[in-house]
């Protein structure tokens, strides 16, 4: 009786794999009778057939081997997704909706350089110069209008040593693919599957100048100085700062502090998230620059957290309305990490009035900000001024809202 419980205990009481072989049932019978008790003592009462043994000690040790694994199991399953495995990236940033005073989520602590290593990389970028690169975007090759062509000649025209790329929807997604698929090929994935283009656009930008550097600028802009003689016009009173020390430069879109003259509910009409903040229909930088890296991070973080908000997870289920997209890619998100940016290469909180009121250019850190007019003038806002005062204008053509 001990011996057939034994025997159905091993076997798997409810297996019928197990419970169909009488040629095993015969084999233990032998078994038994071959093996006096008396000599062998208590190891042989437990001696079964060879196939019944081989398969226990298999499952307990498939058994061990799962308990083994299980966590990391769980881990995988918990951190699925398409980051690239060269990096590890912390969970997603919760993402709120934007308010008047609403400041954008922005890159993971974990993922922020020290103070130390970005004066570092920021004297290593100084050892080389802005690129004399201009780049453009549009849908084709053709543009769309006598308009936009002749600003285009604009920048061909004025700055005859730069070397100068018109991306095309076609060529663009070569260009991010090409650059960045063997590092980082969830970006490729969402350039490429972004169902409001807009969206792409805005990240194409930041991925050009990260990667290749020189000047990004909108289609609908026009250029009305050198660039070559930009960096000089705009430090004339800098004697502390060289310019080879501007690693990156950054145009105020935005500068109207006195609530007196603009009142909260002026901000939030004319489409804004704060006071001061900056456009980023141009930028102007050397290839790596940090602020990329962590608007391009951010970016990511914050578009993954929003697919996984979504029933479908997918990136062609997001549907942003105007002010999500100018926090997700656009003007509000860029201004934040401006922000933290240079708290970080400064070891302090730079108050918002170091910014506002200028009238030439100011460096903090390794970053050259541009008063209104020079990149947005005429605005009507922001002591902008004329055009005469200006680098570049800029002619809102807004093709973004049409899709």
């Amino acid at each position: 009786m001990a011996t057939d419980l034994r025997r159905e205990i091993f076997r798997g009481m409810y297996n019928p794999i197990y419970r169909n072989s009488e040629k095993d049932d015969e084999d233990l019978k032998q078994s038994n009778h071959a093996s006096p008790s008396s000599s062998s003592g208590w190891f042989s009462s437990i001696r079964l057939p060879r196939r019944q043994a081989i398969i226990g000690f298999l499952n307990v040790l498939l058994f061990f081997i799962f308990m083994w694994h299980l966590p990391l199991l769980q881990l995988h399953s918990a951190g699925h997704s398409f980051i690239p495995s060269s990096a590890s990236r912390p969970p997603p940033v919760p993402h709120t909706q934007p308010a008047p005073d609403f400041a954008p989520s922005v890159i993971h602590p974990s993922t922020k350089k020290s103070r130390d290593q970005l004066l570092s990389q920021a004297k290593e970028l100084s050892k080389i110069g802005l690129p004399q690169k201009i780049w453009q975007t549009w849908k084709t090759i053709s543009l769309p209008d006598l308009e936009t062509f002749n600003r285009q000649r604009t920048w061909l025209g004025l700055n005859p040593t730069h070397e100068y790329e018109l991306l095309t929807d076609r060529s663009a997604l070569e260009y991010v693919t090409k650059e960045f698929n063997h590092t980082d090929p969830y970006i490729v994935y969402l350039y490429e599957n972004f169902p409001q283009r807009i969206l792409a656009a805005d990240l194409l930008r930041y991925l050009i100048a990260y990667k290749s550097g020189g000047l990004y600028s909108d289609i609908d802009t026009e250029c009305q100085v050198p660039i070559d003689g930009w960096l000089s016009q705009a430090m004339g009173n800098i004697t502390d700062v060289k310019k080879t020390d501007v690693n990156i430069v950054v145009g105020m879109e935005l500068d109207i502090l006195n609530k007196t003259q603009y009142s909260d509910k002026w901000v939030i009409d004319a489409g804004f998230s704060q006071r001061i903040q900056f456009l980023q229909w141009s930028i102007y930088a050397k290839p790596g620059h940090e602020i990329l890296r962590r608007m391009i991070t951010s970016v990511q973080e914050a578009v993954r957290a929003d697919i996984e908000a979504l029933e479908s997870k997918s990136v062609k289920g997001l549907k942003y309305n105007e002010t999500k997209i100018l926090d997700t890619t656009g003007p509000f998100r860029w201004t934040q990490t401006i922000f933290e940016y240079v708290n970080d290469i400064t070891g302090r909180k730079v108050p918002l009035e170091e910014y506002s009121g200028i009238t030439e250019g100011k460096v903090f850190g390794d970053v050259l900000f541009l008063p209104v007019n020079r990149w947005s003038p005429g605005v009507g806002h922001s002591n902008s001024g004329g055009d005469e005062t200006s680098f570049l204008i800029h002619h809102f053509k807004s093709t973004w809202r049409d899709g």
